[in-house]
This record gives C-alpha cells, structure tokens and sequence, in this order.
C-alpha cells in the first residue's frame, strides 16, 4: 500500500468520478483507476461497487476510507508538527546537570523560555560522570559539566567559569583573616559532598603535596546540606562559589582565600559531536553563546565578612 493509492482512493469517494478526482490530483484517469486497483488487491477486498456508476463504497470500502483519511490527516500533521520543530514552536528539550551545574542553567533557561515559550524543557539530575554516557545513549540532548569529558564523540563548549571556595561559620576564628594557609587548615574538621570529583581529588593532593591532613569530618550528599551545616557551626567547607553567592551575600557565612589553593571550574555545555542536532537543542546553543560573550563571567570577589 502507497500513500498515492490512498490519495487516490479518497479523491473517487468523495468526487465521485474517476474523471474529477483525476483532474483533483492532476494524474490521468487510468493511473487514478490503477491505483484504486492496487490498493484493493492489497486490501483483499473490493472497495468501490463498479456497479453503480458513482462508484459506491462496498462495507469494506467505508472502513479503509475512514482509516485512509486518518492516514493521510496524519501525514498533514506530521508536516505541520515539523514545521513547527523547526521554528521552535514545540518540541523538547533535555539537559543533564548535577546539583551544582543546575543552577548556572537557571537564567539562561529564563532567557531560552522567554524567547521559545512552547518548547518544553526537562533538567534531569544526574552524576557528573554519569552525563556523557546518557548523552552517548541518546537519553539526553545536551549536558552541563564542570570538567571535559575528553571523549571524541562528544564536543564540549565552555560557557562559564567558577571556583572552588573554602566557607567558614561567622563566628569561625577563620572568619576574621582575609586568607590563610592550606597549614593552617590542617586542624579543621571538613564536610565534603560524598561524591567524588575531579575537584575534590585536586584539594586532596594540595592538602597531600603540603603534608596537611585533611580532616573530613563528615560527608553529606548535597551542596545544601552542607552549607546548612557550616551555617550551623559544624565544620568548614569548599563548595563551587556560584552555590554560595546568595548566602555570602546576605553574611550568613564567610568565604576565605587559601594562598595554595586557586582551582577555577570552566562550565562546560557538552553534546553529540556528529549527530544531528534537535531543532531546540540547536537553537539553545545558538542563544548560549551570545549570552556568554554578551556577559562575560565576573571577577570573583573576596569581602571581608563578620
């Protein structure tokens, strides 16, 4: 079965003539006939009564003339809803982020919805490491890292940069020196996120390489509970600055320079090198990189706070 055999199907039914729907669909009357014919050999079943010279639909004619309409109404739509892919007017899209990364996603999603309100968008949490590999299974259009994943499949655009942060309680003795030193740090009891990162394991070998111990103290599974428990006195921290900007801000705890310690994180947008891309994924990536060039990252300030 064909679509031009439907076509021509419902062209007779509802021109009633052989003649007019050929002139419909600017085909010549034997080719209109030879294809009502095809499709009722296909069927198994005759679908017009020859009989009567209108061509009525035998029983089984009605059912395929129903099921052809909804066929080929289909096709309309199909065109249609790829029209509107293209233009931005439906669609999803899906990124993966990590708690972290998440939140440097919010005011360019802001910007992106603004501009394509009908597209849906889906932020799936998700491991760091986890990232790539969904992107790899296609499960994902787009992912945010803050380290390159060095895979070949994979292309990686750096958006936005941060940095690790050492906080400290207000009431911390810390909180009154504007830097210290990793030495210093090595009686201080750590809470760390209970994943492992490239950043994390940067800190443990600065900590390793000045012969400091590193005292974790507890480990915690969200950047929020940890600030929660800095807040409360229970320990220092380093955390990505970008998390802690509103807290710092409103001095419910303090941020403190380490002399040895200055590791910056380079945000990464990361995506399917030699696949085709979604019409949204293609347009966030259009609208991220003048945002980035438009807003460069800001300088990274250190107040005193207490």
């Amino acid at each position: 079965m064909e679509i031009s055999q439907l076509e021509a199907f419902v062209a007779v039914v509802e021109e009633k003539s052989f003649s007019r729907a050929a002139a419909k669909l600017l085909r010549t009357q034997p080719a209109v006939s030879q294809a009502v014919r095809r499709l009722e050999e296909w069927m198994n079943e005759p679908l017009l009564d020859r009989s009567i010279k209108s061509g009525q639909l035998t029983e089984g004619g009605k059912i395929v003339y129903d099921y052809a309409k909804k066929i080929l109404n289909l096709r309309l739509e199909a065109r249609s809803a790829v029209e509107e892919l293209k233009a931005l007017e439906r669609g999803t899209l899906s990124i993966g982020a990590n708690e972290s990364t998440a939140l440097h996603l919010l005011p360019i999603l802001q910007k992106f919805r603004e501009r394509h309100p009908r597209v849906r968008v889906a932020v799936k949490r998700a491991l760091s490491r986890e990232i790539p590999n969904h992107l790899l299974r296609h499960e994902i259009d787009l992912g945010i890292l803050s380290f390159d994943p060095r895979n070949p499949e994979l292309e990686s655009k750096v958006i936005s940069f941060d940095e690790l942060t050492l906080i400290v309680p207000r009431q911390h003795p810390l909180a009154k020196i504007k830097r210290v030193s990793i030495h210093e740090l090595g009686k201080e009891s750590f809470i760390a996120h209970n994943v492992s990162s490239p950043y994390r394991q940067r800190v443990i070998e600065a900590f390793r390489r000045y012969h400091t111990p590193l005292n974790i103290s507890m480990e915690l599974p969200t950047v929020e509970t940890i600030k929660k428990s800095v807040q409360a006195g229970m320990g220092v921290a380093f955390v990505p600055r970008m998390c802690v900007e509103d807290e710092l801000a409103r001095g419910e705890f303090c941020a403190i320079r380490v002399r040895e310690l200055h590791i910056q994180r380079k945000l990464r947008l990361i995506y399917r090198r030699h696949s085709i891309l979604s019409p949204p994924t293609q347009g966030f990536l259009e609208m991220v990189v003048p945002i980035v060039q438009e807003e460069p990252p800001k300088a990274i300030s250190y107040r005193q706070r207490g």
